[in-house]
């Protein structure tokens, strides 16, 4: 697959909810065979605030990126993770870095330094509510 050459901020296409419940279906399916059960996360809920934030870190950003990621904490379950990133016009992941004079709250990034977790880097946009467990 070729790589964009831009990347605009009208990226993307809604599609209907039909194909919606499709997609969402077939994934579905495939993961109770493999895994014999229902027991696996399906989706992620990230608040509009956080996508805001993100989406506002930086002049030029025109969409997000987002990996799938995997939490291996050697407790046995599958801790799969969504890692979002803000992106600019060349497709490039931009580093989130929390502004100022904005205040701090416990799912900030910059309250992870509180915890003792120190990156000048920045950093992505995680930990949102699972499901199962917060769906509808």
């Amino acid at each position: 697959m070729e790589k964009p050459k831009h990347f605009p901020p009208d990226a993307g296409a809604f599609i209907s909810k039909k194909e919606a419940e499709r997609l969402r279906g077939n994934y579905m399916n495939r993961k109770r065979k493999n895994l014999g059960h229902d027991e696996f996360i399906q989706a992620y809920f990230f608040g509009k605030d956080k996508i805001l934030e993100l989406l506002n870190c930086q002049e030029d950003i025109t969409g997000i990126r987002i990996y799938y990621g995997e939490d291996t904490n050697g407790d046995g379950v599958d801790d799969r993770k969504m890692v979002i990133y803000a992106v600019d016009p060349k497709g490039q992941n931009i580093l989130y870095k929390k502004k100022q004079e904005q205040t701090t709250d416990a799912n900030s990034f910059s309250a992870s330094a509180a915890k003792g977790v120190v990156d000048d880097e920045g950093g992505a946009l995680d930990n949102g509510f699972p499901c199962p467990a917060d769906c509808p």
